[in-house]
């Protein structure tokens, strides 16, 4: 789990250039349907991509990957400063890379939801976990 700071919106609306007013300035965010600043799309779905890291399911030393695209992402509700995110991650596909002989493609199911219970965001990633050949 990871709650979400004003900091970090701010320092993602820097790193990213997204300086959209609905994320950086509470008067115009006020005035929008949401009536308060909003974390960005791409800020949630990374938090989330870095707590799935943290559990090392994968084993990223021993098992290198290689992301090859996320799929199907959506951000059905919103996420503020001050909610807190977890992220629950599936395997719901294993196949071997056609390019890459003992190489296998994997794809992860993520719902990343909020203290509500809410659903913020949920996409599949497409990884390539290397063989021993490839490393």
């Amino acid at each position: 789990m990871r709650t979400v700071t004003e900091a970090d919106i701010s320092i993602f609306a820097g790193l990213s250039g997204d300086y959209h007013p609905a994320h950086t300035n509470e008067e115009f965010a006020s005035k929008t349907p949401l009536k308060r600043r909003v974390a960005h799309g791409l800020l949630t779905l990374s938090i989330s991509e870095g707590l799935f890291l943290r559990t090392n399911v994968l084993n990223w030393e021993e098992e290198p990957i290689i992301s090859l695209g996320f799929n199907n992402v959506k951000f059905p509700n919103p996420v503020y400063p001050g909610d807190t995110i977890r992220s629950v991650f599936e395997v719901v596909n294993v196949r071997d890379s056609k390019s890459r002989p003992g190489s296998k493609v994997v794809t992860l199911r993520c719902e990343c939801t909020k203290q509500t219970g809410e659903i913020v965001c949920e996409y599949d990633h497409v990884v390539l976990l290397l063989s021993k050949a490839d490393q």
